[in-house]
């Protein structure tokens, strides 16, 4: 199983973290996976951290950069929560109110019907 999944459903962009900890030694890859898939185009992104037991702050810092890449596109990052464990850092930097946070895959990728997108 590789270390992140890409998966397209209804076009949106999800990328699957098949790591327990996520730290690091991931955060370089992680950085650039998502950064190529917004310069393609890609502005509805979930990136799914349900299985994962710990987030480190270079890892969180590529989250960070991804939402702050959305924002300026006028677009928000959904985010499937990890664990309770892997939850800390979230609460603990207090950017729980920055991401949009779902329990599961499907409720953030339903969730960009509701959103109403900029004009092109």
């Amino acid at each position: 199983m590789k270390d992140f999944e890409i998966i397209y459903v209804d076009g949106v962009f999800v990328i699957e973290v098949n790591l327990i900890r996520s730290t690091m030694l991931e955060a370089n890859e992680f950085k650039k996976l998502i950064k190529e898939e917004i310069s393609s185009g890609h502005t509805k992104l979930v990136i799914d951290l349900s299985k994962c037991d710990y987030i480190d702050s270079t890892f969180f810092g590529a989250i960070v950069l991804a939402s702050k890449m959305l924002i300026g596109l006028g677009y928000k990052l959904k985010v499937v929560e990890p664990t309770i464990v892997g939850e800390y850092i979230f609460t603990y930097t207090n950017y729980r109110k920055v991401f949009d946070k779902y329990e599961t895959r499907e409720e953030a990728i339903l969730s960009f019907e509701e959103d109403i997108q900029p004009e092109s």
